[in-house]
C-alpha cells in the first residue's frame, strides 16, 4: 500500500509549524512521515501560476522531498485564463516539475476540481460548469499525451455545498465527466470523506448512507482523498475513534478493483480542537490506514 500525505501550500513557501504537525522544519516533519511509512507527499494546492519568488521556494521544498526518497502527487486547479500550445503553458508553476519528475518517479497524478462558482455570484448553470470543465479536460489531456508526459489527471468528487454551484459534488457526474472525456490520462480523485459527508447529508446523487460508489466510478480511481468527520459531520478530520469513515470497506472495495495508487491523507489541522495532539494524531491516521 502506498500512502500518501496532503500539506499546505504555505509550508512549502516557509516553516510554518501549524502546518507541520509541530514540526520544527519542513525537512523534518517529511522525514517523521517517512519514518511512519509514508512514500507520497502531495501539494496542496499548486496554483497554476506564481510569483518567481513563490516558484522558487516550491522547488526548492519538492527537490528536498525527491532527495529524501520520497514521491510528489499535485492537489491542482483549473481556475484560470492560461493558454497555449503546450502544457506548461497552460500551467507554468509546474514547469519545474514537469522538467524534472521522470527521474524520480515514473508519473505524476494531478488532482483538480471541477470548475465551480459561488451561487449569489454566479454567471453559469451547473450544466455549463461541466461542460466548460470537459472542454478544458479534454485540453489538457491532449497536450500531455501529445508531449508523451506521464501525467495523470484525477477528477474530484466534491462535497456537496449550499452555496456553490459545482458540477463535481457526485460521485455520478463525476463519472459521466470523466467517461465524456475518455482519454486514458484522465481518472478519478475518490475523496472518502467527501462521499461520507454527502451520504450523512443525503445529498449524493443515486447513492445512499452504507452503499460504495458504483464499478464505473471505482474502475476509474487514479488517487484518494481520505480524512474522517467529526460530530455535525465537518470533514478533513483524522481517522482516529473520536471521527468516523468506514475507511475499511472503502480501501477493500479499491482492492476489489486492483487500485494500486496512493492511498492520501488530507487531514486540515486547522480544524482540529484546541490543544489537540497533532503530530499524534497523524501518525495514529496512517496507523490506521496501513491497517486497513
Amino acid at each position: 500500500m502506498k500512502i500518501g500525505f496532503s500539506i499546505k501550500d504555505p509550508a512549502f513557501k516557509k516553516n510554518n509549524k501549524e502546518l507541520l504537525a509541530s514540526h520544527n522544519s519542513f525537512e523534518e516533519f517529511i522525514a517523521s512521515l517517512k519514518s511512519k511509512g509514508v512514500n507520497s507527499i502531495e501539494i496542496r494546492k499548486l496554483s497554476r501560476e506564481l510569483d518567481q519568488n513563490t516558484y522558487e521556494a516550491y522547488n526548492k521544498s519538492i527537490q528536498k522531498i525527491w532527495d529524501m526518497g520520497l514521491e510528489i502527487t499535485i492537489h491542482g486547479d483549473l481556475t484560470g485564463d492560461l493558454s497555449g500550445d503546450r502544457f506548461v503553458d497552460v500551467y507554468p508553476s509546474m514547469e519545474y516539475i514537469l522538467d524534472n519528475y521522470k527521474k524520480y518517479q515514473s508519473k505524476l497524478v494531478v488532482t483538480l476540481h471541477a470548475l465551480q462558482e459561488k451561487r449569489e455570484q454566479s454567471k453559469f448553470s451547473s450544466k455549463e460548469l461541466k461542460e466548460q470543465t470537459i472542454e478544458m479536460l479534454k485540453d489538457w489531456t491532449q497536450k500531455v499525451e501529445s508531449e508523451n508526459l506521464q501525467v495523470y489527471f484525477a477528477l474530484e468528487n466534491n462535497r456537496s455545498k449550499e452555496k456553490s454551484i459545482d458540477p463535481g459534488n457526485s460521485c455520478k457526474v463525476v463519472v459521466e465527466m470523466v467517461e465524456s472525456v475518455d482519454h486514458p490520462n484522465l481518472g478519478i480523485c475518490w475523496d472518502m470523506g467527501h462521499l461520507y459527508s454527502n451520504l450523512l447529508a443525503g445529498t449524493e446523487l443515486e447513492l445512499e448512507l452504507g452503499d460504495l460508489p458504483p464499478k464505473e466510478f471505482l474502475e476509474k480511481v487514479y488517487h484518494t482523498h481520505i480524512h474522517g468527520l467529526n460530530s455535525v459531520g465537518r470533514t478533513h478530520f483524522p481517522l482516529t475513534e473520536e471521527y468516523t469513515l468506514p475507511i475499511e470497506s472503502y480501501v477493500e472495495a479499491l482492492k476489489g478493483h486492483n487500485y494500486g495508487g496512493v492511498y492520501n491523507l488530507e487531514l486540515s489541522f486547522d480544524r482540529f480542537e484546541e490543544g489537540m495532539p497533532v503530530a499524534e494524531k497523524v501518525y495514529e491516521s496512517v496507523s490506521r490506514l496501513k491497517s486497513s
